[in-house]
């Protein structure tokens, strides 16, 4: 055991933890170390060999001038009270031990951040590294979000550089990891953990998204992402007309058609989208086996547009698209109400495009919707935009961040009626997720819910999609 070198470096923790240090100090207060249980329980009085051994390593380092020895009183030379570091030979001390001074190491961080601060466009990378810097200015330590291994700081910030050379498009970890770190398992071993926590405070305000999700957020996904939906949407891809009506059982589309495909024709009275898998196939399939339109029903006409702006879009279609079928139109629906899900006298086929979100959208979700939205409002298609999710806090995260794309959005089967019909099935939670979802009841974006949240109090239940057995 090498004893000398225990002791320095124990010594020199201490030193850059202390207002010495940070150059704040007021008194000329010692650097000590104790040779007790809490500071150095390597030294027991009861074990004479290794006591002596220390002893000879503590007088040889007093002899170099690195520290100061003091006794036990009335036991000089047999028991150790404390050790002093002489602040004067910190140079040599450093160089003893073959230690980098904390001031180099944190000149080094501060001029890679700097780099980075200035390469960077993203602003949460920019805002990252002047927090950063910031931190290092005034508690002069190392942030807490940056590695202390300098292997894994230059990793960090070649994944920051690659998140940002990268932009918009997205790249599977394991090839993101060997483009940009070296290998194909660096981020994951190294790097993913600790990005994820810099994106939730950095980027994210949700903080209750998974890990997946996050990483999606800026387009890293664990595998090729894929979306699924329902309804009778008409796109144009590379020249071709693809009309997805007779798709009954749903379509889908991976990531390059996403970035490919524009909407041409969308003759619904209402876009829904589903954070779940299960509720979304339940969903679609009570679409199915819903009742043919009614024929002898009277149409009515969209409020607020003439019979001519009505048909626009038939009469300038290509000929194979002529004729599908455009419906009647729904009221809007206030917010905080819940929305009438009767039957209506049409085919639900023929009035509403599904969407499969599956948690919070990514950049390619996010790309699909917006193709959707952007249709809908270039055409000035008076559809209505719903939501369904699970009645708890991810689901009220996932509607609030959805409605920052979509701002008209409005929650369905997310109302008060909804949990005291399924109370049997909810699910019970605890104090702290309490404490959580009152704090909700001081945030205006999530108004929309006040009604159900404080029912969820009073219940003392959640409830997730999956525990309803019919919509």
């Amino acid at each position: 055991m090498n004893y000398q070198a225990s002791i320095i470096n124990l010594l020199l923790d201490k030193y850059e933890k202390s207002r010495h240090f940070q150059g704040i100090a007021q008194v000329n207060r010692r650097i000590a170390l104790k040779f007790d249980g809490k500071d150095y329980p390597l030294y027991d009085i009861e074990q004479v060999d290794t006591k002596e051994a220390i002893h000879h390593a503590a007088l040889d380092l007093q002899k170099r001038g690195l520290i100061t020895v003091e006794w036990m009183k009335y036991e000089e030379g047999n028991i150790m009270s404390r050790v002093f570091l002489n602040l004067e030979m910190l140079s040599q001390a450093y160089a003893f031990v073959q230690r980098k001074e904390k001031k180099e190491i944190l000149a080094v961080i501060q001029d890679e951040l700097e780099k980075l601060k200035d390469e960077a466009n993203t602003q949460w990378i920019k805002g990252f590294c002047t927090s950063m810097l910031l931190e290092i200015e005034e508690r002069k330590k190392i942030p807490k979000y940056v590695p202390k291994n300098k292997r894994d700081f230059y990793l960090l910030l070649a994944a920051l550089r690659g998140i940002e050379k990268k932009g918009d498009d997205e790249l599977l970890e394991r090839i993101f990891s060997r483009r940009y770190l070296g290998g194909s398992k660096e981020f994951e071993k190294k790097v993913r953990s600790r990005l994820v926590t810099i994106i939730r405070n950095f980027l994210l305000e949700d903080q209750n998204m998974t890990d997946e999700d996050v990483l999606e957020h800026i387009g890293l996904i664990k595998t090729s992402e894929d979306i699924s939906f329902f309804g009778p949407l008409v796109i144009r891809l590379h020249g071709q007309t693809i009309n997805f009506s007779p798709f009954c059982y749903g379509a889908l589309m991976n990531t390059e058609m996403i970035k490919n495909f524009e909407v041409v024709q969308l003759p619904v009275a209402r876009v829904v989208t589903i954070e779940n898998k299960a509720a979304y196939l339940e969903y679609i399939k009570n679409i199915r086996l819903a009742p043919p339109s009614i024929s002898a029903q009277p149409e009515v006409k969209p409020p607020g547009l003439t019979e001519t702006q009505r048909t626009l879009t038939d009469t300038e279609l290509q000929p194979e698209l002529v004729g599908i079928k455009q419906t009647p139109w729904s009221e809007p629906v206030a917010a905080g109400q819940q929305a009438d899900l009767s039957p209506l006298p049409f085919n639900k086929v023929e009035q509403e495009l599904v969407v499969y979100l599956a948690g919070f959208y990514s950049p390619v979700k996010r790309l699909f919707l917006e193709k959707i939205y952007n249709f809908v409002q270039s055409q000035r298609i008076p559809a209505l935009f719903y939501h369904w999710g699970d009645l708890d806090l991810g689901g009220f995260h996932i509607f609030v961040h959805l409605r920052k794309l979509i701002p008209e959005l409005q929650p369905l089967h997310m109302d008060v009626h909804t949990l005291e019909e399924n109370a049997k099935l909810g699910d019970h939670f605890d104090e702290k997720y309490r404490k959580r979802l009152q704090q909700l009841l001081g945030q205006k974006e999530y108004e929309v819910f006040f009604p159900v949240i404080r029912t969820m109090l009073q219940m003392g239940i959640k409830l997730e999609q999956e525990a309803l057995a019919k919509w």
